[in-house]
């Protein structure tokens, strides 16, 4: 079970660069069924390794609860604090040790692995029906309160974040990075310290510093529970407040909300320029790291990096603490502004993490309009910050990645909010051969945004690249949101004119709508009014075959062919009336397509595929006017 399991008794695992929400099997206490399984027999091999540290016998606490293991001449016995577990025995031979209980029926085997203090272990539990689990113990080091007080004052990188201690004397508080900033205090004795944090859930626990003073290794309990988890980090002088900048030089920081972070200035950063300078925010991937990525864009586009300040933003839960650490972020729960209800304590994962963060770092570095961008794990965040917090940033580009459910564009419903957010350029990025994260979920995600009339929202692909950052077309998506957002009405005006030429419709409008509200010499007032007749002159015919039609509504042949006109002309002027009048039969159409994919989802969930389908079939010749109509259709004809 993951750490912030321990926290919230709920979890989440991270495959790849998705995340995916699971159940937490066990809550407070051991289930009935669970007890059942070894109220006969438990039998479990424990591998262990050479270690200089005591052995395996000895108390422990453990993420199945209290467990004393005892050594009786060659018989090694496990006995559990929770009744419902039975007494194990057996020998250990060849450093494995094999355990059972005292009726000979085999219900279940585990695996553990010794630490090489001797103060650990980790392994799994397999149950009867297949199931297993991650199963760790600890317990303190015997040694550690003996000798004079350590020191435990600095910041550390723990498997629960960035951690920042202060110490008096052998009392120490201090705060660490889950949820932006959780505290705890305790007491010293040797190089042992017992604390007590406070979260979402309290708890307590023990840290035992290492004799070198770099490492510490411990455990915690959440109050009212049973599951003990561990620990541990190292000291991480690295991670200072606010690192000054230096130019073509990456440089990590921290925030005060206890992210880290990696900056790299341009070439041309001067100490004291008054001068802002546009800024990449780049979120990595998962298991990865932010100082990976400002590198690998520094690298692979130069004039990226000669234009801009680069900043990478890590996640706050480092998934390796190791001089070379990774990071994962949360997101999964995280509903912000949208209509949807969260859990308690989910509106502190990343999402408002990192926006607090940005907020601060742009009143201390010289950070200009933000261009907000993620890979794999890293985009499905991106999506999030767009729609939470689009008064921020200047574009967007998720890249090789999905859109969440709570980060759908109809799931808004605050006309300001909802305003702000199609202010923004959205460029996504994605390899149409992805291995990893199929191309299907950005064509899926262009079509919820150009569905909720998302008006510059563009797809930048090719067919070579899978899921490799560095050779995706990200200079591309960043070129074309740098000069949708210009200040200079030339920049946004060729734009405009590149992208009719290249029969970009829909992006052609955007830009030329946006220069439309800038002030204008009149030389280019001109060439405004010029691409502006061409463009609606282009839309005319369309809207003309379509209107009748769509009035009519005889049937459903009319609805492709609209959609591809609705792509390229919705905010020409004369597309104006046949936009009106296909919205109005969507909102006849949506409330009973909406009902139906209900249905077909609770037939698909129960199995029953052909009803599903069925239903699907239903909207698609209905209602061909809904918001669904799209997805729908697509399923049905990747059908298997």
């Amino acid at each position: 079970m993951s750490l912030l399991a321990k926290h919230a008794s709920r979890s989440y695992s991270v495959w790849g660069s998705r995340t995916v929400k699971t159940s937490a099997p066990f809550k407070k206490g051991l289930s009935v069924r669970f007890a059942s399984w070894f109220v006969a027999w438990v039998v479990f091999l424990a591998r262990v390794a050479a270690a200089d540290g005591p052995g395996i016998e000895g108390k422990w606490k453990t993420s199945l609860g209290l467990v004393t293991i005892s050594k009786e001449g060659d018989q090694y016995t496990a006995k559990f604090a929770d009744a419902r577990i039975p007494t194990v025995k057996g020998t250990l031979k060849d450093k494995v040790a094999s355990l059972k209980s005292e009726d000979g029926k085999p219900k279940g085997e585990a695996s553990v692995t010794l630490g090489g203090t001797g103060l650990s272990f980790t392994g799994s539990f397999r149950f009867p029906n297949g199931f297993q689990r991650v199963w760790q113990g600890f317990r303190p080091d015997p040694e550690a309160a003996r000798g004079k007080t350590g020191e435990f004052a600095g910041p550390w990188l723990t498997n629960l974040g960035l951690m920042e201690l202060e110490q008096d004397g052998e009392t120490v508080k201090g705060r660490y990075a889950l949820r932006g900033g959780s505290t705890l205090d305790g007491q010293v004795k040797g190089r042992h310290l017992d604390l007590h944090y406070q979260w979402f859930r309290d708890g307590s626990g023990w840290f035992d510093l290492a004799n070198d003073g770099k490492t510490f290794e411990g455990a915690a309990l959440g109050d009212g529970s049973s599951e003990w988890y561990g620990w541990k980090g190292r000291r991480a002088p690295e991670y200072v407040r606010h690192a000054p900048p230096r130019a073509g030089t990456i440089v990590d920081g921290s925030t005060r909300n206890l992210l880290t972070y990696s900056l790299r200035a341009p070439e041309g950063y001067k100490p004291g320029d008054p001068g802002k300078w546009p800024t990449i925010v780049i979120l990595h991937g998962s298991n990865m790291n932010a100082r990976a990525y400002v590198s690998t864009i520094a690298a692979a586009w130069p004039e990226i990096a000669r234009n801009h300040l680069i900043l990478g933003i890590n996640g706050e839960m480092p998934s390796s603490t190791s001089e070379t650490p990774q990071f994962n972020y949360t997101y999964v729960d995280f509903v912000g502004k949208s209509t949807y209800q969260g859990f308690p304590g989910t509106d502190r994962e990343s999402p408002a993490l990192v926006s607090e963060a940005l907020a601060e770092l742009k009143g201390v570095y010289p950070m200009g309009r933000l261009f907000v961008g993620g890979h794999s794990q890293g985009g499905w965040l991106t999506y999030s910050l767009l729609m939470n917090y689009p008064e921020m940033f200047a574009g967007a580009f998720p890249v090789s990645c999905g859109l969440l459910t709570q980060c759908e564009p109809s799931v808004f419903a605050d006309p300001a909010l909802r305003e702000a957010q199609r202010r923004v350029p959205l460029a996504i990025v994605h390899a149409s051969n992805d291995p990893i994260q199929g191309f299907g979920l950005s064509e899926a995600a262009a079509r919820a945004f150009e569905d909720e009339s998302w008006p510059a929202a563009r797809l930048f692909t090719d067919d070579k690249s899978g899921h490799m950052f560095a050779r995706l077309p990200v200079d591309r998506a960043i070129a074309w949101l740098a000069a949708m957002a210009a200040d200079d009405p030339e920049v946004v005006i060729a734009l405009a004119e590149r992208e009719a030429e290249g029969g970009r419709f829909r992006e052609a409008i955007a830009a030329l709508n946006r220069a439309r509200g800038m002030t204008v010499e009149a030389r280019l007032g001109e060439r405004v009014d010029r691409l502006g007749t061409m463009l609606d002159a282009r839309a005319r015919p369309g809207a003309a075959e379509y209107l009748p039609r769509i009035k009519a509504d005889a049937d459903g042949s009319w609805v492709d062919g609209f959609l591809a006109y609705r792509h390229d002309f919705e905010f020409a002027p004369s597309a104006r009336e046949v936009m009106d009048v296909y919205a109005a039969l969507r909102g006849k159409q949506e409330p009973e397509a909406r009902r139906l994919m209900g249905e077909a989802r609770s037939a698909f969930q129960n199995g029953k595929q052909d009803e599903g389908y069925r239903i699907y079939q239903q909207i698609v010749d209905k209602y061909h006017a809904s918001s669904v109509y799209r997805d729908v259709r697509a399923r049905l004809k990747s059908r298997p």
